[in-house]
């Protein structure tokens, strides 16, 4: 733009087509997660290594987990980060992770906490 030019602002037409394709991304987010596939399995990883593996639907309660500083709660409902010693805890706020593909890390102890199934193989199942 050069000086002394009048600034032209967008049309109804722009504006509605913006508006349009916004509300279209809410849509394809909310609808990929609320059809994802429930998961099968979570797998609990320390510096890229499985350490713990569970299918979900055998575990018959809420069952805690103590690997690299943290504590996670795995059982049939998914799994959480119940408490880090990590500064900034971000793992803990990420909540239940329940569907497939859903991921949480503690990047500091070098945790990793995934759910799996629905289509995506695992390797290993510990009960």
């Amino acid at each position: 733009m050069r000086a002394g030019e009048a600034r032209r602002l967008p049309g109804r037409g722009e504006a509605a087509a913006l508006l349009a394709l916004l509300l279209l991304a809410l849509a394809v987010y909310f609808a990929a997660e609320r059809f994802a596939p429930a998961g099968e399995a979570v797998l609990v990883g320390l510096n890229g290594e499985t350490v713990f593996s569970a299918r979900l639907d055998a575990l018959d309660g809420p069952r805690v987990v103590e690997v690299g500083g943290v504590r996670i709660e795995v059982s049939g409902a998914g799994a959480r980060f119940l408490e880090s010693d990590c500064p900034d805890r971000l793992c803990v706020q990420a909540g239940l992770l329940t569907r497939a593909g859903e991921s949480a890390v503690c990047l500091p102890n070098r945790v990793s906490v995934r759910i799996v199934g629905g289509g995506e193989a695992f390797d290993a199942v510990t009960g």
